[in-house]
């Protein structure tokens, strides 16, 4: 008969290479470990001093299920545990009651990373007495929490050990959702989520080897370009008052020097006593001599000084005293900023000060400002250093930076990926977040991921399109649906609308390198790409031509023909926001007064719900007496952006479900990562190719999984292209044997 076994574990808890009770540390190790099967009676724990081959989780062969909250935290201390593998090798399943809290409730803010204790009562269990919560919060180590008070915190009180604890609460969360699941017919979409999930736990596992003498190379390289941006730089700063420096890592100090403003600063001066109207003095003595009636010295007449000059002590005027003080210096600035730029924050004077960002030096490329392009470098390469390498963060007192957590002895970075943090149902990542590793063109940051097996590969697969392949799927759109499986080009064909000019010349000059303008028009190809992102995701007019230089005029014109062309989007788009207002509830908002606003979903046809809150109504709407409203661009993005995200998530869970099936290829191929629309696999060179081979039949298997999960036909295929490399840099597209 089959079983679900509730698990949780209490692991000592020292923060190690940016990583809250580091699992790959060894410093770390699981405390105490409480379980119970479906159909016992009691709940059963064990206690640990160390790591050791009896500090493993018991799975009997009858458990199917596995159940626990924010379950990866503890997957990750069992996954080489060899019950554990060998439960999924049988095809064990697992479920997360943080996860399915998060998927049942549309996604929401309020629903992000929820915490066991706010929704226990909700599902019948108990509000725990946190003292064990109250100790870590105070600094104490989990191995140091007197053991009974542990055991209590997590299977129960002896007279009550089977519905209190983590462990009590886990079951009864997990027999609600279940029931819930059932009727919100979500129960299969939960399922193949959760093995996305153990697909990012076995990449958080595997982690990325970094090489680290590229890595070094390339940040002195880089420091070295920074300093001379930034020696470069101080030649456009003007002369300044003693006491002010000029801070190039200061937005209010650069928003001045572009845009005009004051600098306020603070030195030691001088400073008026009220009291005499003059400078204020240190009080000070002096020895005067004693003189008489007409103004002479006099002398002793007697004694022992006799004929030594008589002296007194008088107080004389000190040292000028100072004190530090506010003083100002105003910058003229060499243009005048968009009002759009203007911050929360104002100048020395209390005017205001405007945005310095990587978007507005952008758009600021276009005025004659001597230094942009030098400031620009500048931010950049702190940028990089800041994020991807290392760099000393002087006001936190602490190095910073992607290499911080470079695992010594290994190489390896173990990142978090994250299931619950956005509106989307889309994964995130930090510590370091690896999913937002800039491309090839703009960085060299990709050179460091390297093959941690001798003569190995990087392998990058990629879902091409994915954005407007999801539009198709959604919308059933005919011609968008026509123009999919004829594979056409669609940034080309927007070019081509762009430019006036048929598609088949748009492909010949946008791709064909020997077209003499080929580098042109290959930048307009990835100004159509930005478009294409930007208005899947509901970025309007306004927007889209500020990202990509194309003039407004154009992209509206762009707009309304695919408006014409493609009118099935539109149509969906006004289901999705018929289904929010029709299931809209009302709730108040606590930043916001507690005044009501409302929430409503739309469900897609997988069985994820979609949730949006109302805002305060632009003042068009106001007019008309509505005071809130749903967010046009939120309401176009989050079905797309969430279905893509969701087909990934589902995708790599069946490539996961291969890959244990198949031991990684006899230990030689590693799932390393996932950045949105595709996968990093790390391969020893003899496997490369049938890896490629298998991940690109898996990824693009996206309409059999459909149906078969969910009876839905897909009307478009899920195309994937698959490139290694010696590294994620150098990567170049894998001819596939036969």
């Amino acid at each position: 008969m089959a079983r679900y076994k509730v698990f949780d574990l209490e692991t000592e808890n020292y923060e190690t290479y940016k990583r809250f009770a580091n699992p790959f540390d060894e410093i770390n190790y699981v405390v105490a470990r409480g379980w119970k099967n479906q159909g016992d009676e009691r709940n059963s724990w064990t206690y640990h001093t160390g790591r050791g081959p009896d500090n493993r989780l018991k799975i009997e062969d009858d458990i199917t299920l596995l159940v626990g909250h924010n379950i990866k935290f503890d997957l990750l201390y069992e996954w080489d545990n060899p019950d554990l593998i060998a439960f999924f090798k049988r095809g064990g399943r697992i479920w997360d009651t943080q996860y399915v809290e998060y998927l049942l409730e549309g996604a929401h803010q309020a629903v992000q990373m929820v915490a066991m204790d706010s929704i226990a009562e909700k599902y019948g269990g108990r509000k725990k007495i946190d003292e064990v919560k109250a100790l870590w919060d105070m600094g104490v180590k989990t191995s140091a929490i007197d053991k009974d008070l542990l055991i209590d915190y997590l299977v129960g009180t002896e007279d009550e050990n089977r519905d209190s604890g983590d462990i009590g609460n886990t079951e009864k969360i997990f027999l609600g959702q279940l029931e819930k699941a059932k009727k919100k017919s979500m129960v299969t979409m939960i399922f193949a989520r959760m093995d996305g999930l153990c697909a990012t736990t076995e990449m958080e596992w595997n982690g990325l080897k970094i090489d680290v003498q590229e890595a070094a190379r390339r940040m002195k390289i880089m420091e070295a370009e920074l300093k001379e941006t930034e020696d470069a730089l101080v030649e456009f700063v003007p002369e300044l008052p003693e006491g002010l420096d000029f801070n190039w890592n200061s937005g209010s100090h650069v928003s001045c020097l572009i845009f005009g403003g004051t600098l306020k600063y603070s030195k030691q001066a001088p400073y008026i006593d009220p009291k005499t109207g003059e400078f204020a003095r240190k009080k000070a003595m002096e020895e005067q001599p004693v003189l008489d009636e007409h103004g002479n010295p006099t002398v002793f007449t007697s004694g022992k000084k006799k004929g030594q000059p008589r002296t007194k002590r008088v107080e004389v005027p000190g040292e000028i005293k100072v004190k530090f003080q506010d003083f100002y210096f105003e910058l003229p600035g060499y243009t005048v900023p968009d009002n759009k730029w203007k911050l929360a924050t104002v100048d020395g004077a209390g005017q205001p000060i405007y945005s310095t960002d990587a978007d507005t030096i952008e758009e600021l490329g276009k005025r004659d400002i001597p230094f942009l392009k030098l400031y620009s470098k500048a931010q950049s390469l702190n940028k990089d250093l800041g994020t991807y390498y290392v760099k000393y963060d002087e006001k936190k007192k602490e190095y910073k930076g992607m290499l911080t957590c470079v695992m010594k002895g290994t190489h390896i970075i173990h990142h978090s990926l994250h299931h619950t943090l956005t509106v989307t149902t889309r994964l995130s990542s930090s510590s370091p977040n690896l999913q937002n590793i800039p491309k090839e063109e703009t960085s060299e940051v990709k050179k460091m991921f390297i093959s941690r097996f001798p003569g190995g590969k990087m392998i990058e697969a990629d879902y091409t399109q994915l954005e407007v392949v999801v539009q198709g799927l959604l919308s059933l759109d005919r011609q968008l649906i026509e123009d999919l499986c004829n594979k056409v080009d669609f940034h080309c064909k927007r070019v081509s609308a762009w430019k006036g000019i048929t598609y088949e010349e748009a492909l010949y000059r946008c791709k064909d390198d020997s077209y003499p303008e080929h580098k042109l028009w290959k930048k307009y190809r990835t100004d159509a790409k930005v478009f294409s992102f930007q208005r899947a995701y509901g970025a309007g007019a306004a927007k889209i031509s500020e990202t990509t230089g194309i003039p407004i005029e154009d992209v509206q014109a762009l707009i309304e023909a695919e408006e014409t062309l493609y009118s099935g989007i539109i149509t969906f788009n006004q289901r999705v926001e018929k289904s929010a207002n029709d299931t809209a509830v009302a709730f108040r908002d606590p930043v916001r007064g507690f005044r009501p606003f409302r929430r409503g979903h739309w469900q897609a046809p997988t069985g994820t719900i979609y949730s949006w809150r109302t805002w305060d109504a632009p003042s068009w709407l106001a007019k008309k007496g509505i005071k809130d409203s749903f967010m046009p661009t939120e309401l176009k993005n989050y079905p797309v952006q969430g279905t893509g995200g969701e087909i990934v998530q589902t995708q790599l869970g069946l490539l996961w479900r291969h890959f244990v099936a198949n031991d990684n290829y006899g230990g030689r191929a590693l799932l390393c990562n996932t950045v949105h629309d595709c996968v990093w696999i790390d391969s020893a060179p003899e496997v490369v190719q049938q890896v490629a081979k298998d991940t690109k039949r898996i990824l693009e298997s996206v309409p059999e999984t459909l149906e078969r999960l969910y009876g839905i036909k897909s009307p478009v295929p899920f195309p994937c292209e698959v490139e290694e490399g010696d590294n994620l840099y150098s990567k170049h597209v894998i001819h596939l044997a036969a």
